[in-house]
């Protein structure tokens, strides 16, 4: 890799969560750049790995010239960094798990378990069958030769929670243990009031676990796009704060937004969780100086990625039900067993899509660059922009070059949701401040899930849940079945078909 592709390489000390502040200047209610404007020459800094060099200015070594910083195709990155994933037994905790400790990081994680129970619950399961945990971390060390700490413990055990990270010390703590699902949380007041209660309570907590206990740790929270709603207006969906030159005209007077936090409109009570988990991080980073990455995160699909390709012991979970198989998966695994493809309402809602490997190499790159102390700072994790029926043409497509012959059926909609509205996306970060270029394409991701869903056990998983692939969850609180509107057959190219 050459210097220029490593996002980070110019990255100093101020970013480093290595590096302990010396001083006492109270920065909490200043600006950033005014802080560091104020404090050049005020303040120094020590090395809790290497205090052997002892004060120095935290401007004067970069990552690419620090002994402790170590060159990875994903930018320069901490060696033996310490990286505490909460969640890691889920769709994308796993998978960031075996690629860090890959990387040479140090691994730690837990899980409640809770994502197992709920999908049993609801009487699915992933079409691709997953170890234990025990196992999976077994298999690791074997097919992979990496570490990972692994603890069976809830998020809102906070003793414990507390207790493993004054113990790990970790250098950057990854937020993936919330529940993920909004058709779960709109089908009960029980599912809506644990949802707000594990999301909600559980990121706060974790807050004051990291202020009292890991300070310099960078967090990296998962957010969603679906917390800025689809505007109407056609107004961009700026990177979670309005950029520098954005201004605000009413009643003849101008007002700059610069830096603030862009509206939300969340389209579900589990939205409505993330917008609540964005508020609150945002809010530690200024009180505490905290720091932190907000990754407003597009649909994520697929299940390919060089780690969990190492052997079939490494998967990760595969969901195609109502609540918890996103969209693409869903689709691919009715089309596997000739079962039509359930497009909501038009079919024309727009949303933002990354493959499981993207979205890893993404938050990969960003606990690489951690942000300074007190920063708070969001991206927009996405790849494709693509409609729904778009999405159901395309699966429909590729699955006719495996001899299948699909159809797509439109049905009323559950969700209340405008079904016909502009989504302008702005998502540079990734690629012009962390280096991202993608690995994989949607068409590409989808070849390789039907190749995996069409094995035997796949099928016959796929089948056993045939019923909870048709959506019953309506957003108006509503019983009944939903009707089918219409059902058709996609434009297969003849060369393409059986």
């Amino acid at each position: 890799m050459s210097e220029t592709n490593c996002h980070n390489a110019n990255q100093t000390c101020w970013s480093c969560p290595a590096v302990e502040f010396k001083g006492h200047v109270d920065f909490r209610a200043c600006g950033q750049a005014a802080f560091r404007k104020a404090a050049q020459g005020q303040l120094v800094v020590e090395c809790k790995r290497r205090p052997e060099i002892g004060y120095f200015d935290p401007t004067s070594i970069t990552f690419e010239h620090c002994t402790e910083w170590k060159k990875t195709d994903n930018g320069y990155l901490l060696d033996g960094m310490r990286v505490l994933i909460l969640g890691m037994d889920g769709y994308l905790g796993w998978p960031l798990a075996l690629k860090l400790a890959k990387l040479g990081c140090k691994v730690y994680g837990i899980d409640n378990m809770l994502r197992r129970k709920l999908v049993d619950d609801r009487g699915a399961q992933s079409v691709i069958p997953i170890e234990t945990m025990e196992d999976r971390v077994k298999a690791a060390n074997e097919h992979l030769d990496v570490e990972i700490d692994f603890r069976e413990m809830d998020l809102m055990d906070r003793d414990s929670l507390f207790a493993y990270i004054k113990e790990v010390q970790p250098e950057s703590i990854v937020q993936f243990a919330e529940i993920p699902s909004a058709p779960y949380s709109m089908a009960d007041v029980d599912k809506a009031c644990d949802t707000i209660q594990n999301n909600v309570v559980g990121t706060l907590g974790l807050l004051f676990g990291v202020r009292d206990h890991a300070p310099d740790a960078s967090i990296i929270k998962l957010g969603t796009m679906g917390e800025y709603g689809s505007p109407l207006t056609g107004r961009p969906l700026f990177e979670g704060l309005f950029p520098g030159d954005a201004v605000l005209q009413y009643k003849g007077e101008e007002w700059s937004l610069g830096g603030e936090l862009t509206p939300r409109d969340p389209v579900s009570f589990y939205h409505v969780s993330k917008v609540q988990g964005t508020f609150s991080v945002y809010e530690a980073c200024k009180y505490w100086w905290l720091r932190s990455y907000d990754v407003m995160q597009g649909v994520i699909y697929g299940n390919q990625s060089d780690e969990l390709a190492a052997h079939p012991s490494l998967s990760t979970r595969l969901d195609i039900d109502e609540w918890w198989g996103t969209v693409v998966n869903r689709f691919v695994a009715q089309a596997v067993i000739g079962m039509p493809l359930t497009i909501y309402g038009s079919g024309n809602q727009l949303r933002g899509y990354i493959t499981l490997k993207d979205a890893m190499q993404c938050i990969t790159r960003l606990i690489a660059a951690p942000p300074e102390p007190g920063q708070y700072d969001v991206v927009n994790q996405v790849t494709d922009v693509m409609s729904v029926k778009q999405i159901a043409q395309t699966v429909a497509k590729i699955g006719a070059e495996f001899g299948l012959d699909t159809e797509v059926q439109r049905i009323e909609n559950p969700r209340v949701e405008a079904e016909e509205h502009p989504y302008e996306v702005i998502h540079d970060k990734l690629k012009d401040n962390f280096g991202f270029a993608s690995e994989s394409t949607f068409e590409d991701e989808v070849r390789g899930m039907f190749q995996a869903l069409m094995q035997p056990e796949a099928v016959a998983r796929i089948n056993a849940q045939e019923s909870k692939l048709f959506p019953t969850t309506k957003w108006s609180g509503e019983v009944g079945e939903l009707k089918v509107l219409e059902t058709w057959k996609p434009d297969v190219p003849a060369k393409e078909a059986a």
